[in-house]
Order: structure tokens, then sequence, then C-alpha cells
């Protein structure tokens, strides 16, 4: 384990339990001198604020290791069936529901698609009647539960719990909270979609990873990013929406208002509808990903064009910010193989030399879990109140 500072706020903001519990959580099993030798905390305060947490359920004991003379160590580590988190990620098509238990490990899951035809409000309705549904399957009650995680492809209110937009969705100034606080007496999380796919990708995969964004290309382009280790908001906490930056003055009309918007240039729409200039053909995008797996001539051409364009945003994005890695998501990755080579071919062509050769491009490795893994930690990190 590498050496802890005290008052690093990626560790600990105070010496309290919900602290101690949090490097367990991230280093456990751990015994209590490795927690003292490694925060600077004296043994009696690692011992006193263990043993309450033991008290209280969170923590357990266990045997780790040999013993080098006499009895073997007794290690920490996280009770995981002491409290649970739901994270719910609303996407176009689809809601995904995840509940994980105080370990951070997936323990059940469902996918359930939009209502079209329905409101906002009752489509918030019937997401909530299937997380009830997916709690009773697992034997769950509310005092169970940590907190509750939401993730929308928009823009949000964070601290007013609100979708202020979320264009593809057609859903706007939607006070979400006020859905949820009415269903669940529980703290609750309101996050941008690739903002939580960032977080879950960096907590799961690139930990030592400082600077880096994800972008999420679905119907839409969101992008997260991490800068100098932490979440980046900027000033309307809703940074990162490089969907908006003009790659084509001429390109089509966006549904912000501008032309040529790299999201109106490389998302599943632009996909779609360059297949249809191209054919008269109207297919959703899952039937021409078939169709470029299969070798279809002009799927595969306007596959190669949307590659293209990807790249184009990713040369802004490297040229700009200047990362150590950019993560590609969303259901984009469905064809990852035939999009990787325009891509590189972009970025070797228009990207900064200095910039470039420190940014390393890869797809998720965690696909439709990232932002839910991210929400995950976040309730975790945010609303777990010791007792």
């Amino acid at each position: 384990m590498n050496q802890i500072k005290v008052g690093n706020a990626q560790f600990i903001h105070n010496l309290n339990q919900a602290g101690i519990f949090r490097l367990i959580h991230q280093y456990g099993p751990i015994s209590r001198k490795e927690l003292a030798e490694n925060t600077g905390y004296s043994a009696a305060t690692i011992s006193n604020h263990v043993r309450t947490l033991i008290e209280s359920g969170y923590l357990i004991e266990t045997e780790k290791g040999d013993s080098t003379g006499g009895r073997k160590p007794i290690y920490l580590t996280v009770n995981p069936t002491k409290g649970y988190i739901i994270t719910i990620s609303i996407g176009v098509r689809e809601v995904r529901q995840v509940i994980f238990n105080l370990k951070l490990k997936a323990e059940a899951e469902t996918v359930f698609p939009i209502g079209k035809q329905l409101s906002p409000g009752a489509n918030l309705a019937a997401i909530i009647t299937q997380t009830k549904e997916l709690l009773k399957g697992q034997g769950l009650t509310d005092d169970q539960l940590v907190g509750i995680g939401i993730a929308v492809p928009g823009l949000i209110d964070k601290k007013g719990f609100i979708l202020t937009l979320a264009p593809n969705l057609g859903w706007s100034n939607l006070k979400i909270g006020d859905y949820f606080k009415r269903e669940f007496d529980l703290p609750l999380v309101l996050e941008n979609e690739a903002n939580a796919a960032v977080i879950g990708e960096r907590e799961l995969l690139y930990p030592q990873v400082d600077n880096m964004v994800f972008v999420s290309i679905n119907e839409g382009i969101g992008c997260g990013i991490i800068f100098n280790g932490k979440l980046y908001r900027g000033a309307s906490g809703n940074a990162g929406e490089f969907g908006h930056i003009i790659i084509d003055n001429q390109g089509s009309k966006c549904h912000c208002g501008n032309y040529g918007c790299w999201e109106t240039m490389a998302s599943e729409n632009y996909l779609i509808n360059a297949y249809h200039q191209l054919t008269s053909r109207q297919l959703t995008a899952n039937k021409i990903y078939q169709l470029v797996k299969q070798g279809d001539a002009k799927a595969l051409r306007v596959s190669e064009a949307l590659s293209l364009n990807i790249g184009i945003g990713l040369v802004n994005i490297i040229n700009g910010l200047s990362p150590e890695l950019i993560i590609v998501g969303g259901n984009i990755i469905r064809i990852k193989d035939y999009l990787q080579k325009g891509i590189k071919q972009v970025l070797a062509e228009r990207a900064l030399a200095i910039s470039s050769q420190k940014a390393k491009l890869e797809f998720t490795g965690l696909r439709d879990m990232a932002a839910l893994n991210g929400l995950a930690y976040l309730v975790h990190n945010e609303c777990l109140a010791f007792s």
C-alpha cells in the first residue's frame, strides 16, 4: 500500500469513523498496525474507531497471510451486507438498474425500455416501480439502503436534483429528486452519465491516472473530465459538453441551435441519418451495427465516415486538455473494431504531437456498467452515514 498522507482529500477530510472506513474499503483487508503505520494515526485512535465500526456492523475481522510467529494477524475488511446502494442509469432507449453491496460489488440487475409514448413523469413513476420490484426481489428494505444514485444523459442541477435538459430524451426541468424523495426516505445523488462513467472507469481500472476524459457516444455525445485527480465540473457544474464543439460550420443544425456540432457529426444519430441519406432506408443504430459486422458495404462506408468525425472531436480534446487518457464508451463501442483505424488516422494527422504522444486512447473496459459503478462510488462517498 502506498503511503497515505493524513489530511489528503482523496482519503480523508477529518479524523473520524467515515475516514477510517473508507481507507479500509480501499485498501482492505488491512491490519490495525498497517493502518497506523501508513496514515500517521496513533494505534489508540485506530483501535477506537475500528472498535466502533465493528460494533455497528460496518467492519468484520478476518485472517490473512501467514504468521511470522505466534497468532496469525487479524485483518479488517468491510462487511458487504451491512448496506446496499441502488444505482439507476437512464438512457434514451433503456434504463439499467443495479444494486451494489457495501463493498461495491454488483448483486442484482434489471434492464427495461424507456416508455417512448409516456411523459417524463410517467417514465419516472415506472422507474420507481421497477426499483421497488428489484429491491423486493432481493429481499431488501429501505433501512438496509445507503442511498440512491441516478445518472442521466443531460445537463443537471446537482444540488437541486433537477434534470435541466436532456434533448435526446426530450426531457427538461424535471425535478427527479422530488419523485424519488416521495417514495424513498434515502440520500440521493444525481449525476450526468458521462461524469459518472469517468469516475467508474478511474476508480475500477485507472486509479493512478489523474487527467483523463471519458467520451460517451450514444444518441448524443457527453464527456466526463478528471482534472488533477478530481472530477471537473466548471462554473456551471456541467463542464464537458464537447458534443457541442463545432467541427463543421456548414453542417447540420443541432438541437442546441448551432450548426455542425460534433454531436451531429459523430453520434448514433449521425450514423442513422447518414445511412438513410445513402440508402433511403430508415434503420435503427443497432441494425446498422449488425450490418457493419456483416460487412455491408454501405454500412461500412458510413461507419468509416463516423470514425473520422469521432477522431476530429478527439483531436480537439487532446489539443485543448492534453489528457493522459481518453476512453471512448457508450453504445458506439459495439463497432469499435471498425472505428479504431479511422480514429487513430485522424489523431496521427491532426493532433498536436506534444499532446498526442502523452494521450493514450482506450475503449471502455466496463461497457454498460461504467456509469453505474461510478454512481455506486459517489453514493458510497457522499451518503454513507454511520450510526
